[in-house]
């Protein structure tokens, strides 16, 4: 669930995390296993020598051909096993138990030929090899049901085991931290002020409209005041996140002469803007320029809170933090 903020409040936590803010996140992730990616880099070399002893057929291989063959399926298989010992998958596991398990189950076959298990590995006596009969070098590398058929056949599963095992999704926490300076913080304070402060003077309207503001004037004329300096604020910050500080600008500027029927006196050369607090609110001047700047029909109040809501949007990034802005509640 994204997190969700007021402006004020968004300002606060960066101002109070070193004008920083850290989004932590949980994100899926393809891992490779590279215990499974060295195993399966062995078992092609295995399944590559298995291969050329499939080829044997008795009076069609030379026996100096078939000894180097089955020196290499062998040397092959230990060089396998020694690299699955990291292998943590229980079904590929299965699958090596099962190869190994074969050697085990044709173990005199094997030895009439020449294979024997030394120190863990298996190698080929030579002198052995060179003796062996024809119908027991048949009977372990051709048929279905031989050594080399079943070998075949758990190497074929091991691969498809293998491969489904080398790719996991997991879950990974990633954070990541976007900096701010200052600036940029004064900037959407002010734009904050300015929107909140729009706000307030449109809820005032009505009151302003009929004359019924004798209870509230003083609320009146204080939020008109901390419109001027919030927006003479905003000129005034030093800052180029935004572009719409220029567009607040000319608004100001082309709505120079209403404004200054409600007490808001714009300088557009200084940029500067200040209220004039002893303005007359019973006059139809201030009456007519007053709905029309704030009224809810009002252009220029709309635009001022477009406008205040990029400079916020410019500045805080809410979308690059992985937060959203809700309005503020007058």
């Amino acid at each position: 669930m994204t997190l969700q903020y007021t402006p004020t409040q968004l300002i606060h936590k960066i101002s109070q995390n070193n004008f920083s803010y850290t989004t932590s996140r949980t994100k899926k992730i393809t891992e490779t296993d590279t215990n499974i990616g060295n195993l399966n880099d062995k078992s092609e070399s295995l399944k590559k020598s298995l291969k050329k002893l499939k080829r044997y057929s008795s009076g069609g291989t030379s026996k100096d051909m078939l000894e180097k063959h089955l020196t290499d399926f062998l040397k092959s298989y230990n060089d396998m096993k020694e690299s699955s010992e990291s292998v943590t998958d229980k079904d590929v596991q299965n699958q090596l138990a099962k190869l190994d398990k074969l050697f085990t189950d044709h173990k005199k076959e094997l030895r009439k030929i020449g294979v024997e298990q030394v120190y863990g590995k298996y190698t080929l006596d030579s002198k052995t090899f060179e003796d062996a009969k024809d119908k027991n070098i048949e009977s372990v590398l051709t048929g279905y049901d031989s050594f080399l058929g079943k070998a075949d056949k758990i190497m074929r599963k091991l691969d498809e085991t293998a491969g489904d095992a080398l790719y996991d999704i997991v879950e990974r926490k990633i954070s990541s931290t976007t900096q701010y300076n200052e600036k940029d913080l004064v900037l959407a304070s002010c734009a904050t002020l300015a929107s909140v402060s729009e706000s307030a003077l449109n809820k005032y309207n009505p009151f302003v409209q009929a004359g019924n503001y004798s209870e509230i004037k003083d609320s009146i004329l204080d939020t008109l005041d901390y419109f001027a300096d919030s927006t003479m604020n905003i000129f005034h910050v030093q800052s180029d996140k935004s572009d719409s500080v220029d567009n607040y600008y000319k608004l100001c500027l082309e709505n120079k002469d209403t404004l200054a029927k409600v007490g808001l006196i714009f300088d557009g050369d200084t940029k500067s803007m200040t209220f004039d607090d002893t303005i007359d609110m019973t006059t139809s001047d201030f009456k007519t320029a007053y709905n029309a700047l704030f009224g809810d029909n009002a252009d220029f109040r709309k635009d001022v809170s477009a406008y205040c809501k990029d400079i916020i949007n410019d500045t805080l990034q809410p979308e690059k933090i992985g937060v959203s802005l809700i309005d503020m509640q007058v």
